[in-house]
């Protein structure tokens, strides 16, 4: 077993029992008490758990966030995946909205040959990405440079994003349930992220699965305005999802 197949399956033992001992995994995994440990460490560096005495436990502090460059490399083929699938949903001209994220930097490199669609983007990346296509007119928000996150977030108001009508808005997410609805762990790109889908006809939502029902500090929207979850894999409660009126495009069903 590949380490990173190893961690994606500790972490699914650390979701379900919130706390796990070394000892234990060393038995599941039929491996050393020094691999479980770089395991551990590996994981707690992407801000996934928190390392304690003999064992790990599953970190849910609200107010973590991890910078752009940082998120790239976490479940990075995962991503990769989705958003090429994600960019399956964007039709010739559409008007989109693209939120920051290393997810939907994806979908813009998979829609460079879209015709006539418009992309309004936080995330300057993203603007860069669809510079050089000729039928994609980009709209680049302005406002503050949030520092390691490739993005700008809003001053004092949204007014550019009240003056559009969107047909549909590609949203990321640090955590994503049922009862808490899709939120971030900034309070300003929360409402940046709002003002993107105030006037968006479908509300579109990409993660990978680790994303799923933890808690990050502000909402920005709640399930019931999601329309659409393009996922890695279907979450366990998945006809939960679907009876909230969630379609669920998942790469493994």
């Amino acid at each position: 077993m590949f380490a990173e197949e190893r961690q994606e399956k500790l972490l699914s033992i650390l979701r379900e029992k919130r706390k796990v001992a070394v000892s234990e995994m060393c038995e599941v995994f039929n491996v050393s008490g020094a691999t479980i440990r770089a395991d551990l460490r590996q994981l707690e560096e992407t801000g996934m758990l928190t390392r304690t005495h003999g064992g790990a436990m599953l970190r849910t502090r609200a107010s973590f966030e991890q910078a752009s460059d940082d998120r790239e490399v976490v479940n990075l083929s995962a991503k990769e995946r989705i958003g090429q699938r994600a960019a399956q949903l964007v039709e010739d001209g559409d008007i989109i909205v693209l939120d920051t994220g290393t997810t939907t930097l994806h979908i813009a490199h998979h829609i460079r040959d879209r015709k006539n669609v418009t992309v309004v983007t936080n995330d300057y990346q993203i603007a860069r990405e669809l510079e050089a296509s000729p039928s994609i007119q980009t709209i680049l928000l302005g406002g503050i440079v949030k520092k390691g996150y490739h993005c700008v977030v809003a001053i004092n108001g949204r007014s550019l994003l009240d003056t559009l009508n969107v047909d549909k808005a590609f949203m990321g997410v640090n955590s994503l349930s049922l009862k808490q609805g899709a939120c971030v762990a900034d309070v300003m790109l929360a409402e940046t992220k709002r003002g993107m889908i105030e006037h968006a006809s479908q509300v579109i939502v990409v993660c990978d699965h680790s994303k799923l029902d933890n808690t990050s500090l502000a909402q920005f929207t709640p399930a019931a305005r999601i329309d659409t979850l393009v996922i890695d894999r279907l979450p366990d409660n998945a006809d939960a999802w679907r009876n909230a009126g969630i379609h669920l495009i998942a790469l493994e069903e």
